[in-house]
This record gives C-alpha cells, structure tokens and sequence, in this order.
C-alpha cells in the first residue's frame, strides 16, 4: 500500500474515498449545501478537519474566474484630510471586513495612487477583485457614473443623489444637519458657524439641514460657514483665525466629530467655555466621542449597518443581482459639548 508523500496537500478525492462518498459530494458538503444531508455534511468536514485539508483558493477563483476579493476605495484628496487612519474610516472598515469574512471574501485596500480613471482597469480588469466599494463620492463623481456605465460591480457610501445611476449607501444627512442646528437653536444659540466642506455632496446635505432649520428660525442672515477639512487640525486652525479675526459665534455645527475637537481645542486654548459660552455638535459619533473633554453632542451615522450593506449589496452586484440605494436613520446624541 501506498503512503502519502508528507508535502502532497489532501485533496477533495481523498476524503471522498475515506468518507466513502462522491467527490461532488464532498465538495457540496464542505460548502455547506444543504442538498446534502446534515449527518453527511459534519463526516466529511469532520474527516476535511482530521486530514488537515485546505482550500486552494487559486485554484477554485480560477475555475470561478473571480479573485474572492472586493476592493476599498477612499474617494478623497489629501487635501480633503480624510485617510485610513481616521476615526470614521477605522469603524467602517471594521464593519466592512467583518461582513465580507461572513461571505469569505477578502479586503484589498486601494491606494490613492491609483487615480479613479484607472479603477477599472487596475483593481477589476486586471482580477485583483471582483467589486469595489467607494467611501465617498468626492467632488466629481464622474469616475463613478463611469464604473457603472461599464457594468463594475460598484457600491457607494455617499450621499443619495437623483443623477446617480450606481448604487449608493449613506446617511440622511439633511435631516441630521436639521436635528444639529435645531438642538443648538433649543439652546439658544443664535450666531451659528458651520465648518465643513460643502464641495462633497454627504457634507453639503448636513449644510443644507442647518441651513434650512436656521431660515425657519429666522436665524440665517447670522450665520457664517468656513470650507473646512474633515481633520483635527482644519478644523483647530479655522477656528483660532476666525477668533483672531474677531468673528462673533456661539454655536458650531462641525460636519465631522473630528473638526468638532478641534475647533473644542481652539476656544478651550482661548479661554473660552464649551458649552457655556459657545455650544459645539459634531457628526459621525465616532468611538472617542463620549470620552473627549468634554464629551461631544453629534449626530450619530449607523456605521456599522452602512458597511454590513455596502457588502450585502456589492456581494449581489458580483452575482448579476439587483441592488437598490439605502438612506439610513441619523440620530442626534447630546453630551456635554451642547
């Protein structure tokens, strides 16, 4: 009798041979087809398990012509001061990978080195994956239309908007800049900043909102809003000039937790109180936000859900499926900083 040569990987026919089954079978079972039956099903993975069989993934996205992987794109510029490393980025990339490990897929992150007109022809055409989800929509969204015209599987995390003709997840953002600038007004701030950069269409549905409940409230002709970045630090730096130009606010809307702190750092380094003499509300609700000093009101995107479905529905782009665009729930959170 024959032994195997230690080095010779375990095939699907050998444990087709010990459980003493088809080799289809085999194959159905350890993917879980319930046209197997269960008792079956745990033999061979059982026995899969014994014999220490691995999947030769090369070999299977060979025959399946597909990489088994869905790229991550962020649509920014680094002016834009959003990168990998940001708060919100971190969360949402967790929760995307959580969810494509439920589909046994991998991540494969895009550097921005790679402009978005050659999207197609480096991360799809070339097979490095199979689809790709886009964190934001940046100020030009032509490259999206683009991907979409050539039938890439492609799911957005952006703003909805009536002109798109690809697949978008995001938050209601005009209704959480409504819920930001109602609370401050609630408060009885009346000389409102808002920092963000409206130049994206996610910042400028927050824009709008706050603007909107401003008119209502007779408050808009006061109020004064600054192109900021999505950073810490864009958002300290407006703040120390806009003081040292002698502008006279008592509420800020920042369109992101992260220019929210920062511009916190700059009145507290003033001398001036958070939230007694000026009432500051962020947006995301990033994990650090109930632990700054002092804690941060914002307005709370369901991270977590939006990278469950920007899976879920690039995953059924990648089949031929239909998908359809999401706007998720926002919810307005009250801390200390209002």
């Amino acid at each position: 009798m024959s032994r195997r040569k230690p080095q010779e990987p375990v095939s699907i026919a050998d444990i087709a041979r010990r459980a003493g089954v088809s080799e289809s079978t085999v194959s159905r079972a350890l993917n879980n087809n319930p046209a197997v039956n269960i008792k079956t099903r745990e033999k061979v993975q059982a026995l899969a398990r014994e014999m220490n069989y691995k999947v030769n993934t090369g070999a299977r996205n060979l025959r399946l012509q597909r990489s088994h992987t869905i790229a991550l794109v962020i649509n920014a510029e680094s002016v834009d001061g959003q990168t990998f490393s940001d708060p919100f980025m971190m969360d949402m990339i967790g929760a995307i990978a959580d969810e494509l490990n439920e589909h046994q897929y991998s991540l494969l992150f895009s550097s921005n080195a790679v402009s978005p007109e050659d999207w197609h022809a480096h991360l799809l055409g070339s097979r490095r994956a199979d689809g790709i989800i886009v964190i934001g929509q940046g100020r030009d969204d032509a490259p999206l239309r683009q991907l979409q015209k050539e039938g890439d599987a492609i799911v957005v995390w952006g703003a909805r908007e009536p002109e798109a003709n690809y697949c978008i997840v995001g938050s209601d953002n005009y209704m959480g800049g409504q819920l930001a600038s109602r609370h401050l007004i609630g408060r009885g701030c009346r000389r409102m900043l808002f920092l963000g950069d409206v130049a994206h269409p996610e910042i400028q549905g927050r824009f709008q909102g706050y603007f909107d409940a401003l008119t209502e409230a007779g408050l808009s002709s006061q109020e004064h809003h600054v192109q900021a970045a999505f950073s810490i630090e864009s958002g300290y730096q407006h703040v120390v000039d806009l003081l040292e130009e002698g502008l006279d606010f008592d509420g800020i809307f920042a369109a992101s937790d992260n220019i929210a702190m920062g511009a916190i750092k700059a009145l507290q380094e003033k001398g001036i109180r958070v939230p007694d003499d000026v009432a500051v509300v962020g947006f995301d609700d990033i994990p650090i936000a109930p632990y700054f000093n002092p804690p941060l009101t914002t307005v709370r995107q369901d991270i977590h859900r939006g990278g469950k479905l920007l899976v879920q529905k690039v995953m059924a782009l990648v089949k031929g499926q239909p998908v359809t665009s999401e706007v998720l729930k926002t919810e307005l959170v009250v801390r200390a900083s209002s």
